[in-house]
């Protein structure tokens, strides 16, 4: 018993500090909303204390996790009272690297995920372009390319002989791809003889006319430009869809990676109404093809004129490279398929110019985001923030890479070194078509048994993040967390039913390394740290309540757990 009074305060000093902290934040403990949880296992993340039973929580912040013993002064003043019953309590999940925006809204989009065969995508389109007859365009996103084995590439034969009638522009599940059909072609002005765009490339047929694949952004534009922009109230009424549904899956903060000018007033908007149900980081794109000042100064303007407690516009977007299936991802050596064709890949930012840009906005005190899958396109962005010698500060944002599929081995202690934030997509992380079939292709069999060094750079005291990339994969944070500690499928089965296997399994992660990485590191990359992403008294109240016990159920079966509940500033924004 003495040992015990030596490591926890007594009920008495316990609550005393209670009400220190409340005098501390300016909290009347007699007017302000308490919510009280017990009987739960509260999984912290905070080194001191890593487990609790209870928690309390007086209007947006945290004012006691510990035993239950230590709530019993709050129980007659609490406005609700939450018996969790075993069931896991933890700081709210963030998704870092996410496009809430850009989810297909049914209302005027095709959503074609998930659909991996040729019929089924047919049969979506032509109910789609049917029942939306007052659709001049028929846009839509998420066709899969293993649809489309073994060359990858859809035709607009098939799309001609869907939908005749309108033009049509659908982008592939990992946004680097669009599919159009001849009429969009017409409309946008090209043909057999159209010259590839910087940073793009029209596919051909064998007979040399366009098969209607456009390969990047620098393509994509040629058509995208002739396509009716949304409302500003359609652009809202996207976004709400994707942020509701990513606070429905325990999500309290995320990193917006694509933020356009659109977005950019959507999420404004939705804050200045008190309607923006997450946090949110606002990365706004660099785009290659435009001057840099002029760039920069808008930069600056969308920085100032706006801050709250749940919005920042403090990131800029850099994209490096591009994705697997148009050979644009970048290397340090060439592609072992092609590599007379597609030799080592082409930065989409050439080096010197990046290096300038990087010091540039670093100077400005901007978070940089970057797009880079190939080890030659970390490997630049390494370099750059290097020598422009930024180095974070305590509660300041700090710079990520995204996507991370392959980082050379001499390259990996550099992230912990300067300090910058590995950002993977732990649904990536499986044995699917694209890391089976398409990476062994593309990168041969020694490079790709380094994809995703995961594990590696946790080890080497790396912050590591995780996002999701959503709508290119799902967003659930539960089917992350399991496929980072499985290396398999949700379940064990791929999307056929069929029992799959583990893949690469020496890069498997903890629990405690995954949940980490969806709660703690995502605030410290945000700058949060000091405030959220731990659960401990004086932070902010967001967290996420689980169906079940997390440190019961088996890493095969997390899945099968959901989100019972989400809190943001100390209110239950969703209840399952």
């Amino acid at each position: 018993m003495e040992i015990q009074r030596t490591v926890q305060p007594t009920r008495d000093l316990r609550t005393a500090l209670t009400m220190l902290i409340l005098c501390a934040l300016s909290v009347s403990p007699a007017t302000a909303a308490t919510i009280l949880y017990r009987h739960g296992e509260i999984l912290t993340q905070d080194p001191a204390q890593p487990r609790a039973e209870s928690l309390v929580t007086v209007d947006e912040r945290i004012v006691y996790v510990g035993p239950d013993a230590g709530v019993t002064p709050w129980l007659s003043r609490a406005d609700r009272v939450v018996e969790l019953n075993g069931r896991t309590l933890l700081p709210g999940f963030q998704d870092s690297h996410v496009h809430p925006g850009t989810v297909p809204n049914p209302a005027r989009q095709v959503d074609l995920h998930g659909l991996r065969t040729v019929a089924e995508i047919s049969a979506r389109l032509r109910d789609f372009a049917a029942s939306h007859l007052e659709l001049s365009w028929i846009t839509g996103d998420g066709w899969d390319e293993t649809a489309f084995l073994p060359s990858g590439q859809p035709d607009r034969a098939l799309l001609d002989a869907l939908i005749p009638d309108r033009p049509v522009f659908l982008t592939d599940n990992a946004g680097h791809e669009a599919w159009v059909n001849s009429v969009a072609l017409k409309v946008a002005g090209l043909d057999a003889q159209t010259p590839d765009p910087r940073n793009g490339r029209l596919e051909h047929r064998g007979d040399g006319s366009l098969s209607g694949v456009l390969q990047e952004d620098g393509a994509m534009d040629l058509v995208l430009g002739h396509i009716p922009p949304p409302t500003r109230a359609e652009t809202r009424e996207d976004l709400v869809f994707g942020l509701n549904t990513l606070s429905t899956d325990g999500f309290t903060a995320v990193v917006e990676a694509m933020a356009t000018p659109a977005l950019v007033e959507a999420y404004l908007d939705l804050d200045r109404d008190g309607a923006l149900p997450v946090r949110a980081q606002l990365c706004l794109p660099f785009d290659p093809l435009q001057a840099d000042e002029t760039q920069i100064n808008a930069f600056l303007a969308a920085r100032g004129q706006h801050h709250s407690d749940r919005l920042a516009i403090n990131c800029i977007k850099l994209f490096l490279d591009g994705a697997y299936g148009s050979h644009t991802v970048v290397l340090l050596a060439p592609y072992s398929d092609e590599p007379g064709r597609f030799g080592r890949g082409t930065l989409f930012i050439e080096q010197g110019r990046l290096d300038r840009l990087v010091a540039r906005l670093t100077h400005l005190g901007f978070a940089l985001h970057f797009h880079a899958q190939g080890d030659g396109a970390v490997r630049a962005a390494l370099d750059a923030i290097e020598a422009s010698g930024s180095v974070p500060k305590p509660g300041e944002p700090r710079h990520t890479i995204a996507h991370l599929c392959l980082i050379d081995p001499r390259d990996r202690p550099r992230f912990a070194r300067l300090g910058i934030v590995a950002n993977f997509s732990p649904l990536w992380a499986l044995g699917d078509t694209w890391e089976r079939d398409f990476a062994p292709r593309l990168f041969g069999a020694e490079r790709s048994a380094m994809l995703f060094p995961t594990r590696e750079l946790n080890a080497m005291g790396a912050t590591v993040v995780y996002g999701s990339d959503w709508p290119v994969t799902g967003e659930s944070a539960l089917e992350g967390l399991e496929t980072a500690l499985t290396h398999r499928y949700p379940g064990g089965r791929d999307p056929d039913g069929i029992e799959d296997t583990v893949w690469h399994p020496e890069g498997r992660v903890s629990l405690g390394e995954a949940l980490a990485s969806y709660t703690r590191n995502g605030a410290s990359l945000l700058g949060d740290s000091d405030r959220r992403g731990v659960l401990r008294a004086g932070n902010v109240a967001d967290l996420t309540l689980l169906t079940g016990t997390l440190g019961l159920t088996a890493p095969a079966d997390i899945h099968t757990l959901h989100v019972a509940a989400t809190v943001l500033a100390g209110r239950i924004v969703h209840e399952r």
